[in-house]
C-alpha cells in the first residue's frame, strides 16, 4: 500500500448543540468533508458507491489499512474503523478478524424494538409505548431508517435547494430487542475467538489466519441465512 495515496483532514471546528434530545443529530464539518455524529460517534448511511462508483470493498479495505498500519511506530498507530455493510453477525466478526478495531453499525441496531426510528404498524405510525406492547403482543412492527443526506432530511431542515441524494430511506421490521442481539453476538464471537485459539480480542483482531472464497461457495455458506 503506498501511504503517499491518503492524506490526513484537518479538523477546523466542532460545534456540539447541548440540546438534550438523544435523537438529535449533529453536523461535524470539516474542509470538504461531512461526517455525522449521534452522542458523540461518527455514522453513516449512504449510497454513494452505488449511485458515483466510488467505493472500496471493506474487506480488502480493512486488511490493507491494518498491514500499512503495522508499519508505522507503535505509539503512532491509528484506529481501524470498519464503517459499511455490516448486516449479520458474521460480517462483524470477520471485519474484526480482518484487523478493524471497532465496527460501525446501522441496520441492525435498527432493526431492534429500541432503536430511535419511529415505529409503525400497518403503516400507520406509533409512539414508543404502543410500539412497544404490540411488539410483545406478537404484532409485526417497522422502524423508519433514514440517511442524513437523504432529499427527505434536507426538507426536514429547512433547504430549498435539494442536493442529489446519496442516502437511503428504509422501512425494516423490528426483529429483536438489542440485549438479546447483543448476547447472541457475545457467544458468536467468543466462538469464532475458541475456534481460532485466541485468548483475548488482542490476540483475535488482525491476527488470525483466514481464506477468501468463491462467490459460489459464499452461497451455498449463506444458503439459510435471511
Amino acid at each position: 500500500m503506498n501511504l503517499s495515496k491518503y492524506r490526513l483532514v484537518k479538523i477546523d471546528k466542532i460545534d456540539k448543540i447541548n440540546s438534550g434530545n438523544p435523537k438529535m443529530v449533529y453536523d461535524l464539518t470539516v474542509s470538504d468533508n461531512h461526517s455525522y455524529t449521534v452522542n458523540g460517534k461518527i455514522v453513516h448511511n449512504c449510497l454513494t458507491t452505488e449511485q458515483t462508483g466510488i467505493g472500496y470493498p471493506m474487506g480488502s479495505l480493512v486488511k490493507e489499512c491494518y498491514e500499512a498500519s503495522k508499519k508505522l511506530p507503535k505509539n503512532s498507530r491509528a484506529k481501524i474503523v470498519a464503517d459499511g455493510g455490516m448486516k449479520k453477525y458474521s460480517d462483524v466478526i470477520k471485519a474484526l478478524a480482518i484487523g478493524a478495531d471497532y465496527v460501525m453499525i446501522g441496520s441492525i441496531f435498527n432493526k431492534s424494538l429500541e432503536s430511535c426510528g419511529q415505529n409503525y404498524w400497518r403503516g400507520v405510525p406509533v409512539g414508543d409505548k404502543l410500539g412497544k406492547f404490540l411488539y410483545n403482543k406478537g404484532f409485526s412492527i417497522k422502524k423508519k431508517f433514514r440517511g442524513m443526506s437523504t432529499k427527505e432530511v434536507q426538507k426536514k431542515w429547512g433547504n430549498k435547494i435539494l442536493k442529489t441524494s446519496e442516502g437511503v430511506v428504509r422501512y425494516r421490521k423490528v426483529e429483536y430487542k438489542i440485549e438479546s442481539w447483543v448476547v447472541n453476538f457475545e457467544h458468536y464471537l467468543k466462538s469464532a475467538m475458541s475456534y481460532t485459539n485466541s485468548i483475548n480480542l488482542n490476540e483475535f483482531i488482525g491476527k488470525v489466519n483466514y481464506n477468501k472464497i468463491t462467490n459460489n461457495s459464499f452461497k451455498r455458506f449463506n444458503k439459510w441465512e435471511h
